[in-house]
């Protein structure tokens, strides 16, 4: 009987092992699942900002071909 309570108990405490490793695995992996979402939206807020400076840069040509245009004309 003493053989079958150690196997039982054994038999628990392997399950419960294992439902850890799970839930470890489980939280690693959301762990890093919010590491790649925070390193993708800090990607996009650059490409916003490089894009904006794009934009402000080629209002700057415009304008500054325009006056170009307006200085040969005279």
């Amino acid at each position: 009987m003493s053989i079958f309570i150690f196997s039982c108990s054994h038999k628990l405490e392997k399950d419960f092992i294992k439902k850890k490793m799970k839930s470890y695995g489980k939280a690693e992996t959301e762990s890093k699942i919010v590491v790649k979402k925070d390193v993708i939206q800090s990607n996009d807020e650059s490409i916003q900002l490089y894009e904006g400076d794009q934009k402000s840069l080629q209002e700057k040509i415009q304008k500054l071909s325009e006056k170009q245009q307006d200085l040969a004309r005279r």
